[in-house]
Order: structure tokens, then C-alpha cells, then sequence
């Protein structure tokens, strides 16, 4: 196993509390707000790496900040990707935009008249 993700969670973490204090004084919500900022950047640079790595500080930090640790969010990741690899998915188009799971109470959308899933 990979520890250096680990390993940047830590050290992330003990800035951050220097920095901006300790997490049980400040929650998840100053760096989830922070975060609607960052998208907005990335949004406009999509090709900057550096707009990823902000993304995924603030995730971490807001993921502390709200009592999570490292090893839950990987797990809460891992038990996520099972869960969306069971849900249907719409065919993808060639734009850029995004692509929502299919919820129950639109899935007879993508049923054909034979009862086959388009």
C-alpha cells in the first residue's frame, strides 16, 4: 500500500490546524466554501494541476474538520464506487458536460418498449 496519501493527510492536517486553528474550534464549512471558489477556478483552468491539488486539500481539511478521518474517507470512497458501479448510467455524450446517475423515478425513461434497458 501507497502511504504517501497518508502521509499528506498528516501533514496537511498539522498546517492546517497551525494555520487556521484547531479543528475543534473551526468545523467543515469555512473550507467547503473555500472549495465552491476553487471549483470555480479549476472550472476556468481546467488544465492547471495546481487548481486539483487546492480541490483536494480542502477536501481533506473539510473531511477532518467535520470528524472524519484519512481511513474513513477512503473506505466512504471505496463503499461509494461499489454503490455507483451498481447504479445504470446514461450514455455519455460527446460534450463536456456532466453525467448523472439515473434516478428510480426515471428509469422507466430508459426502458424501451420490449422492457430492455437502452
Amino acid at each position: 500500500m501507497d502511504d504517501r496519501a497518508y502521509d499528506f493527510w498528516l501533514s496537511l492536517s498539522f498546517w492546517s490546524e497551525d494555520t487556521f486553528g484547531l479543528d475543534i474550534h473551526r468545523g467543515p464549512i469555512g473550507p467547503l466554501k473555500h472549495l465552491q471558489k476553487e471549483v470555480e477556478e479549476a472550472l476556468k483552468t481546467p488544465d492547471d494541476l495546481e487548481e486539483y491539488a487546492d480541490l483536494l486539500f480542502l477536501v481533506f481539511d473539510s473531511t477532518r474538520r467535520a470528524g472524519f478521518g484519512y481511513h474513513e474517507l477512503m473506505d466512504a470512497c471505496r463503499e461509494k464506487l461499489k454503490k455507483n458501479k451498481k447504479r445504470l448510467w446514461p450514455k455519455p455524450s460527446l460534450n463536456d458536460e456532466p453525467i448523472e446517475h439515473i434516478r428510480d423515478e426515471d428509469k422507466y425513461k430508459f426502458i424501451k418498449k420490449d422492457g430492455n434497458e437502452e
